[in-house]
């Protein structure tokens, strides 16, 4: 019983949509001289919403209306095909849309390693075995942290190292559900590190 509460509070409160948010409340915090209008930054957090987690939840909610998919959990490895596409789109998006403005490049990087974590996890799901999205967004959420520490103009250290203790506690969210295996889990955390070390090479910071 205490597994299952575990798993499922880690599970809905670092959900993998939420990332590109959590993100951009870290750039807002590690530089708040950056980002000195408080308006401007509730505009700018509401349209990241928007983009990564709102618009990609409704569509994956009409899915199940639909009945593409069973639930929103999407346990299913052939299920996911469609929300990855339509979450990949969504992303694609939000990313060209802060591109094409110039927004703070911290942002645009975000948004980057989640489009390319999506479409990686979105390719090894269809050719080798179901990737843990959950952990996909906790060794995002690590490495990016890790590429934005250098430029944090406070210090954010215990918000690293608190990262990296979620990033267990979500893994270990996830196989105390039984939703992944460890293979799966341990790749999830693979792709999402890997996916925002390449966005680091792109995106000048």
């Amino acid at each position: 019983m205490i597994k299952k509460i575990f798993g499922h509070f880690f599970s809905i409160l670092f959900l993998p949509l939420l990332l590109p948010l959590f993100g951009a409340l870290f750039v807002i915090y590690s530089d708040p001289y950056g980002f000195p209008d408080q308006g401007a930054n509730i505009l700018m957090l509401i349209r990241v919403g928007l983009l990564t987690f709102l618009f990609p939840a409704i569509t994956i909610f009409l899915l199940v209306r639909l009945k593409f998919v069973q639930n929103v959990t999407v346990y299913d490895r052939q299920e996911r095909t469609i929300p990855y596409i339509a979450c990949g789109f969504f992303y694609i998006w939000a990313f060209y849309v802060f591109y094409k403005e110039g927004f703070n490049s911290h942002i645009t990087f975000i948004l980057l390693g989640a489009t390319i974590a999506v479409f990686i996890d979105f390719l090894i799901n269809i050719l080798v075995v179901k990737v843990s999205m959950h952990t996909t967004g906790a060794g995002g959420l690590v490495a990016f942290m890790l590429v934005l520490f250098p430029y944090a103009q406070i210090n954010v250290l215990p918000v690293l190292l608190a990262s990296i203790v979620i990033a267990g506690c979500v893994g270990a969210a996830r196989l105390a559900l039984k939703a992944h295996s460890e293979r799966e889990v341990y790749l999830g955390y693979l792709t999402g590190f890997f996916s925002f070390m390449v966005a680091s090479n792109f995106i000048h910071l």
